[in-house]
């Protein structure tokens, strides 16, 4: 039996289920996800994890609430729109992109290819003369190597962009 093989079988017998979200990354992928991240998106058939970016997902405060929170990159199924899901505290979903426009930025994102955790802190003046934004938490940079980037934050009710570069 193949290690891979062996890694399927007891993620499988362990009683976790693989969710609908899960179902295009390999074993060893689907193995490597936080607890409750599948779970979160089982209700949400619309939608498949992707990998990528290394690594496709990451942790962060999101919504500034203390608890650590996911985001973990998605893809729509019906049109293969890429974008991001955020599994707050208590497993409510988020989606970004996939599908889902967010402030007139569009709603598919897989032209972008680097991403990372912008601690919560002071945000820089972007490259509107649009103020910065007060963040209540962790934001989610996003990126178009040699060519734009824009910060995904939590306003308290939504999620929101504010483009940092250009």
């Amino acid at each position: 039996m193949t290690l891979r093989m062996a890694l399927a079988v007891m993620f499988l017998a362990s009683g976790t289920a693989l969710a609908a979200g899960s179902g295009d990354l390999d074993y060893v992928l689907a193995a490597s996800l936080p607890p409750g991240i599948a779970d979160a998106f089982a209700g949400k058939p619309r939608y498949v994890f992707e990998a990528r970016l290394n690594p496709f997902y990451l942790h962060g405060d999101f919504d500034g609430d203390g608890w650590r929170d996911t985001v973990i990159l998605l893809k729509e199924k019906a049109t293969g729109k890429s974008g991001y899901g955020f599994v707050l505290k208590r497993g409510r979903v988020a989606v970004v992109g996939a599908g889902t426009p967010i402030d007139g930025m569009g709603d598919d994102f897989s032209a972008l290819d680097a991403w990372h955790v912008e601690p919560r802190g002071k945000v820089l003046q972007g490259a509107s003369d649009e103020s910065p934004p007060k963040i209540k938490g962790d934001a989610l940079m996003v990126i178009k190597t040699e060519s734009a980037s824009g910060l995904i934050y939590w306003n308290g009710k939504r999620f929101r962009w504010y483009q940092q570069g250009d």
